[in-house]
């Protein structure tokens, strides 16, 4: 069976590891874009009306990025001591 052109490419695009994620940060800014001027256009506190979501002000998300930022350098660091450790085990 002969593949089109559109279907070599597209094999070749999603069988790349660069693929999903690149595609999940184009839609996550384009969300991101959509969501600013829906807020900025319809003018009403929605996120205030909703009972599950965080509407705590800058200091409040401020401090939830810290503690993200924190634990996502603790987790690289660990990960980095520990292919380290299994290189010089390897050596």
């Amino acid at each position: 069976m002969k593949q089109t052109k559109f279907s070599q490419l597209w094999d070749s695009l999603h069988s790349s590891f660069w693929f999903v994620p690149t595609l999940m940060v184009i839609l996550a800014s384009a969300l991101s874009f959509i969501t600013i001027q829906l807020d900025q256009t319809l003018k009403t506190d929605i996120i205030g009306q909703l009972g599950w979501a965080y509407s705590l002000g800058p200091s409040g998300s401020r401090a939830i990025l810290s503690a993200i930022a924190g634990s996502m350098a603790t987790v690289a660091t660990t990960a980095f001591s520990i292919t380290i450790v299994a290189l010089q085990l390897a050596s």
